[in-house]
């Protein structure tokens, strides 16, 4: 929770509190830059040593808002800068710097500092449009604690068939519509296939042609006769004669990557220890007091 001074809370009742921000920005390199948003210098001391903080070189907060879950929106500050700070801008200077905003009286300086937002920079770039300002983005910490760094670990393969990371091709198989089941949405047989039981188990079935050309669905069972169950309606029934072409899928695990010859290719953690819960008996594992 965010504290403030109480002899700066009296600061903001009275009558002309003269508050301000104050940017804090300490780049890769080391170096303080300080800006402010009142209408002369301020040279504020943070408990870090003192910071000359600038009225002509402007870096203004836009927005800084925060919810109960801590949430801190990424502030746009904009300002103008000098020839000699651009340039370290445009360098790169001020990626990743540490930044610090604070709102003080800046009149009365004595009463301490309200802390608002504490973070790095993020993108800085130059608005076209507003007479050469720059922006600069505030990307507060618990917004980067919330960004994805890298990705969580899979029982199961996380790639898709067939893409990138997989490799694997895609090996379709023509068919036709030889006969429409009990409910034409989802009950077919196919001719021009002769596959085993179960081998476009899970699969995908493809429509060529007919009312329901284009739209892909899954198989949820394959008979050696060449009947296939879908796993989804289609919008629209099947008619006898409509080309399709199937293809098989994968389970994502270990025995099926094994079979397709890919497991080198498999992005999953499959060999993590997996506790079994269904041997798992309450208290059953628990030493009593003095056994050995």
């Amino acid at each position: 929770m965010k504290t403030i001074p109480l002899s700066l809370r009296m600061a903001y009742a009275e009558t002309g509190a003269a508050l301000c921000y104050l940017v804090k920005i300490v780049t890769k390199a080391g170096e303080v830059r300080g800006f402010a948003t009142a209408d002369r210098r301020v040279i504020f001391n943070d408990g870090l040593g003192p910071v000359n903080y600038s009225a002509f070189q402007e870096l203004r907060p836009q927005r800084i808002q925060e919810d109960a879950t801590f949430d801190v929106d990424n502030t746009d500050l904009t300002g103008w800068f000098g020839m000699a700070l651009d340039n370290l801008i445009m360098a790169g200077e001020f990626d990743f710097a540490e930044i610090t905003i604070y709102r003080v009286s800046y009149l009365k300086l004595e009463r301490g500092a309200e802390v608002m937002a504490h973070g790095t920079v993020g993108q800085v770039s130059l608005n076209r449009g507003t007479r050469g300002k720059r922006r600069v983005e505030f990307r507060s910490l618990t917004q980067q604690l919330k960004q994805t760094v890298n990705q969580l670990y899979s029982l199961t393969c996380r790639a898709d068939f067939g893409d990138d990371r997989c490799r694997m091709p895609l090996v379709w198989e023509n068919a036709t519509v030889s006969f429409v089941g009990t409910n034409p949405f989802s009950d077919l047989v196919l001719s021009g296939l002769a596959r085993p039981t179960g081998y476009f188990d899970l699969g995908v079935l493809e429509v060529m042609s007919g009312p329901n050309a284009g739209v892909t669905i899954e198989i949820e069972s394959w008979s050696s006769t060449g009947a296939a169950l879908l796993g989804f309606l289609s919008p629209k029934p099947f008619d006898v004669g409509t080309l399709v072409r199937v293809r098989r899928d994968c389970f994502k695990t270990e025995s099926a990557c094994i079979a397709y010859g890919n497991i080198r290719n498999m992005r999953a953690e499959h060999k993590t220890p997996v506790q079994d819960q269904s041997i798992m008996v309450p208290g059953a594992y628990l030493r009593s007091e003095g056994a050995k």
